[in-house]
């Protein structure tokens, strides 16, 4: 016998003692066949819409039909080969379909959601340059897609709250991006011009006779009139002329005239151009200026909490990109500044503490604020601008003090009167310009100090100069660099 045949025979004579020697329960797994949801060869998955139905063709008759969970979908035999599935709740179930013998025809994975084939419809109707795709996951909506602007999207974002039924509660998951630039930059430009005119004319007359001994005769009068308006004169033309005499029994007299003449004229102009950028749909803000300390409390022990209060320019916006040619903007800007006008002047007050000690609590001086501010809600293009504010202001104080009786007299009742006049004029314009920008190199900005030089030590001595005339990247100015203007500010 040859030996490969001796080793066949001795092999599978071995195999067949194994078998004998082997469980009961051993031999019934090894006939065992598990079917996973999805993992055959006929499976299927299959997604209805809610309380929508699908028909499905087999190519043998069907025996038995099993639905995982009938809540979800269920089956109706129309014929042996012909099924109508039905989504009754948004969820997920399977269904196993066998012939007459037991073996699989189909394993179905089936996925109940919404139907959002009539929503696209919808909003391919009413926002037709759209590319969105809605898609309806767990009973949500979900947006997805490209449009050409903020408003578009929020077009869709209605059409999905109005197509659910669920108003203002359904928020549907956006993930829509928007093809227009949506980074803002904002040029705004306050330019105030004030006028003053002062005027003041004040005459005070005094007079007095002092009688001799023998006689004993005492005779004083006098005009003294005040500038109401600006509660002092503020100074000017100040004439003060007197006479004096005595006669033959030792009187003396005395006459004088106190005469403040004064006419002042002022202007003030304000330039302030703030500009800052933010991303469409997020706010940002700007402040150049300061902080002021204002008293909110004391303790018994005479301390003052403070807290403090910003000033001087700021500027706050919210931009929204409509689209490349309109932009949205929700502004506030306001220019203010520390004034003694309106101020408050506390005044030192005496107390005692819980154990009794006296003590005293400081004097305060609080500053008032002079506010020019604006708040609206606009929409421009891109480097289109308008004034969004304007104020053309003219105030007016005068007083006239005088004396009883005298101030009717023609001519002289002149000499018994004062003027405190003051009149004020103000215009004010706030103009905005958005910008839709990009970023771009760092190389490319610019910024005050480039090309600053100094002054040489020569210079400085002698001609009294701090810094050179603004050179390019650094270097002094020469005459083959000079190219005017040059610099960003030039004295």
């Amino acid at each position: 016998m040859p030996a490969s045949s001796f080793m066949r025979k001795s092999f599978l004579a071995g195999l067949a003692c194994f078998a004998l020697a082997a469980p009961a329960g051993s031999q019934n797994l090894m006939g065992v066949s598990v079917m996973q949801p999805g993992e055959t060869d006929v499976s299927q998955t299959v997604k209805l819409g809610l309380n929508k139905s699908t028909v499905i063709e087999l190519d043998r008759a069907v025996a038995d039909v099993v639905i995982t969970n009938p809540e979800i979908a269920d089956a109706v035999v129309q014929t042996s080969r012909r099924l109508i599935f039905r989504g009754i709740e948004v969820g997920e179930t399977n269904a196993f379909l066998f012939d007459r013998n037991g073996n699989p025809l189909l394993n179905l994975e089936i996925i109940v959601d919404a139907d959002t084939a009539a929503l696209e419809t919808l909003i391919s109707r009413y926002v037709p340059n759209a590319r969105v795709d809605v898609e309806s996951v767990g009973g949500n909506i979900v947006v997805s897609g490209e449009v050409e602007n903020m408003m578009q999207s929020d077009q869709v974002v209605r059409l999905v709250k109005a197509y659910s039924g669920g108003g203002d509660d359904v928020e549907p998951v956006n993930m829509l991006s928007v093809a227009a630039k949506d980074q803002v930059m904002l040029e705004v430009r306050v330019v105030e011009m004030q006028r003053s005119v002062v005027k003041q004319l004040g005459i005070d007359l005094a007079g007095r006779t002092i009688g001799s001994l023998e006689d004993v005769l005492n005779f004083d009068f006098a005009s003294t009139t005040n500038f109401n308006v600006q509660g002092q004169a503020l100074g000017g033309l100040g004439f003060d002329p007197s006479y004096t005499t005595q006669d033959a029994n030792g009187r003396t007299t005395n006459i004088g005239a106190e005469i403040d003449a004064l006419e002042r004229i002022g202007i003030v102009r304000t330039l302030a151009e703030p500009n800052i950028s933010a991303v469409s749909g997020e706010s940002a803000k700007f402040l150049a200026g300061g902080e002021f300390p204002v008293p909110v409390g004391q303790d018994n022990n005479g301390r003052i909490s403070v807290e403090f209060k910003q000033y001087g320019v700021g500027l706050g916006f919210t931009p929204v990109v409509l689209s490349e040619g309109r932009i949205s903007l929700k502004v506030s800007t306001e220019v203010s500044e520390l004034t003694n006008q309106g101020s408050f002047q506390g005044q030192s007050v005496a107390g005692t503490d819980d154990d009794g000690n006296i003590i005293t609590a400081q004097t305060l001086t609080i500053p008032a604020l002079t506010v020019r501010r604006a708040e609206s809600t606009v929409e421009l293009p891109s480097g289109g601008s308008m004034m969004m504010a304007g104020l053309i202001q003219s105030r007016s104080r005068q007083t006239l003090d005088q004396l009883p009786g005298l101030k009717k007299l023609p001519v002289l009742g002149s000499l018994f009167q004062s003027r405190d006049f003051v009149n004020e004029e103000t215009e004010l314009v706030v103009i905005i310009t958005p910008y839709l920008v990009d970023p771009t190199q760092k190389g490319r900005l610019r910024t005050p100090a480039d090309g600053f030089a100094n002054a040489s030590d020569p210079k400085t001595i002698f001609f009294g100069k701090l810094n050179a005339v603004y050179g390019r990247d650094g270097q002094e100015l020469t005459a083959d660099n000079y190219n005017a203007p040059v610099g960003f500010i030039e004295e």
